[in-house]
Formats: C-alpha cells, structure tokens, sequence
C-alpha cells in the first residue's frame, strides 16, 4: 500500500477521488479495479465503451481518467479530444495505457491532454505511484479552486460593505451641506436687519441715541455682524461650490488691475500689524473669467498671508506667466506650515492653528473656497511652505482664458 507523510485530511480527500477507467478489455478493468481498491481507493467506475465516456464526464466530476488508446468505436486519441470541451478549465488529469511504445504515441498523447502515461503491462507498485502523484496534484487543484472562490466571495462581500458605507458616507456629507446651505441662507436673513438697523443707529439718522456710548456699541454690533455674514456666505459659497450650484458670469477682466485693488483693500487689516503689503507691478494684460470669483478667490489667499504673517513682516502679491497657465502668486514669511499639516491645508473646516487659545479668526474656509472655484475655471491651487521659511499659495489659471 502506498503511504505519504501528509495531513489526514488531504489522504481522506486523496482516497476518496472518484476514478474513471476507460478500457474495451472488461478483464482489464477489473485487474485495474482491484489493484486502486486494494490500496485505499473508494470511488472508482469502469466504462468499456469510450463513446458513453464524454456524457458520464459531463454529468459527473471525476479526478482521475485512465484510458486505454486503441479502443473499438472511439480512440483513446478521439475521446481526448471530444473531452477537451467538457472539462473546459477544470483541471482533470489523464493517465494513458496503452501496449504501444512508439514515440508518435507518446508524443500526440501529451498534445492531447494526457498528463502520463503507462505502458502494458504494467506493473501495479508503478501504477500506484503514477495515480498518487495525479489525484494529490487533482486535490490540492481543487483545494485551491475552492480557496480562491472563497477569497473572491469574501472578497465580493466586503466589497459590497465598503461600497455600502462609501454611500452611506456620501449620503451623510451631502446631507451636512444641504443642512449648511439651508443654514446658511436661513441666516443672512437676519444678519442683513441686524446690520442695517445697527447703521442706522450708529448714523443717528432718526435722532441722538442719549449716551455716546451707544454710537460706538451700534458700530461694534454692525461690525459683528459683516464679520458673521462673511463667514455665513464662505459657507453657502462652498456648499454651491461642492453641490455644482454655481456658474460662472464670465467676463473680460484686468487681472494686474484688480490684484492692485484687492491689495488695497487688505490695507487696513495689515496697518495694526505694520504689515507691507504689495502688488508686483506687471505689464497689462486681460483674461476671461468670472469677476466677482476671482477677486474672491485673490481676496481670500492675501486675507490668510495678513492674518498669519508677524507683525512687521511682508507680503507680495506677484502675477507670473508660466507654461500653459497664468499664476496668481502670493509670498508672506510667516511662520510656514509643518510637513505633517500639508497635506490637510485644503480640508474644509480645517485650522492649521491647533492650540487651545486660537489666535486668528475664522472657520477654515478660505483655501477650500479657492482651490473650488479656481478647478470651475479650469485651474488649481498650488501650495509651498515649509517652517520658518514663510508659505507661497498659487493661483493657476489656463493660459486659454488670456484674451487678446
């Protein structure tokens, strides 16, 4: 009896292989029989005539065929090839029998599949050792077959999970910015009366209000509530941005000409802090784009430079033709950004300012704001810093919206 140094389970497994013998010579299939049942195996079937062979192959597994080759009806060669189809891509091995000992024999054998083969007589110790070998191969074939399929449905599953939670979580985000931009206009609402009527007491314009102080207290409501209304619009203006909701009114637009302006602009906050803020001169120049956009986007990067550049420092606001785009650049020395919070600088609601006492105002809007409404111009946002050595935001805008 063959024996092998193997699990238990693979020899129960390789024991139990269902066997088919293929020979006309019923004397033949009875020797072979008797020979596998003698050492162990369990599963084995005889078949005399070759042309019933492709139907028990189609409605029955087998892991082992052995077939003579010159057989009346239908030879060996002939059943090889009409089994090809059956089996497709299943791996089923072929042991050959056959009297014939010539090369071409052997040689078109292996062409048509056969994986061995014995020649009569044989001799039963060979025999043994050659089924072995092809029915362990056959099993641990099948063992990895069925390891792979369930791999592939674990696989399919936690596929399925994922992509479930992925929709969940897009379900949930687009509910976050539905409830922001509802918010959002829920708000300006009353910002707009709180606002108005604070102007209107701060003018005096229906009478004195009786103490001073009440002028300046209506000043400080009224300043309050532009600073609300900004930080209420950067938030509708994101969610519109991330829902597809705003299009672009594009015109003809003087880009040195409005940096200058909005350098300006930025004058007043930078004077408490002895900031210099400028503009490169440049040559004139026009390009097609969305106003209003623009400046916001231009607005909101020299805001970050002022609010986070020491007092007595600088900041420069360039504008730089490069390959294939127009760039909007502007350079503080500030305090840089660490390596660590790079690559979340663009993450809404994100501050870069983690300490507990928060020095610098605002809801972590800017940069996300601009880098969507430079991608609805068909540009983006670029960004270089590092600690100690200040930060450089880029506006890149494609150089086919340059007019003239």
């Amino acid at each position: 009896m063959i024996r092998s140094q193997i699990d238990p389970s693979l020899e129960r497994q390789i024991k139990d292989a269902s066997i088919l013998i293929v020979d006309d010579n019923i004397s033949n299939v009875e020797l072979l029989r008797e020979i596998l049942t003698h050492d162990g195996y369990a599963r084995i079937r005889g078949e005399t005539d070759p042309r019933k062979v492709p139907y028990l192959c189609a409605g029955e597994s087998f892991d082992l065929l052995l077939i003579d080759i010159r057989m009346p009806h239908m030879s060996g060669f002939e059943l090889m090839e009409r089994l090809r189809p059956v089996f497709g891509a299943d791996y089923v091995p072929i042991l050959v029998l056959t009297a014939q000992t010539d090369q071409e024999t052997r040689r078109k054998s292996l062409e048509l599949g056969a994986n061995d083969f014995l020649t009569k007589p044989f001799i039963a110790w060979e025999l043994l050792h050659r089924v072995r070998n092809m029915v362990e191969i056959r099993t641990l074939y099948r063992r990895t077959v069925e390891q792979n399929r369930d791999l592939e449905r674990r696989v399919s599953e936690r596929t399925a999970e994922l992509s479930s939670a992925l929709d969940a979580a897009r379900q949930a985000d687009r509910a976050k910015l539905d409830f922001l931009s509802v918010m959002s206009h829920e708000l300006r609402t009353p910002l707009n009366s709180i606002i108005g009527f604070a102007d209107v007491l701060g003018s005096e314009g229906m009478g004195k209000l009786g103490h001073p102080d009440y002028v300046e207290y209506a000043k400080l409501i009224e300043d309050s509530g532009k600073s609300l209304l900004t930080m209420v619009n950067n938030i509708l203006d994101y969610t519109r941005g991330s829902t597809g909701a705003i299009e672009l009114q594009e015109s003809d637009v003087n880009l040195p000409q409005l940096l200058s302006s909005c350098v300006d602009l930025l004058g007043p906050k930078a004077d408490p802090k002895r900031l210099t803020v400028a503009a490169q001169p440049c040559a004139p120049f026009r390009l097609r784009a969305d106003h209003r956009r623009l400046r916001e986007m231009i607005l909101n990067v020299l805001d970050n430079a002022v609010k986070f550049t020491p007092p007595d420092g600088h900041v420069l606001a360039s504008i730089e033709q490069r390959q294939g785009a127009v760039a909007v650049v502007v350079r503080d020395d500030g305090p840089g950004i660490a390596p660590e919070l790079m690559g979340r600088i663009f993450d809404p609601f994100f501050q870069a300012e983690r300490s507990l006492v928060r020095q610098h105002e605002g809801i972590g809007l800017g940069l996300p704001i601009v880098r969507r409404l430079a991608e609805l111009h068909g540009g983006s946002v670029e960004l270089d810093s590092a600690p100690g050595q200040g930060t450089a935001v880029t506006i890149l805008l494609p150089a086919g919206r340059l007019t003239g």
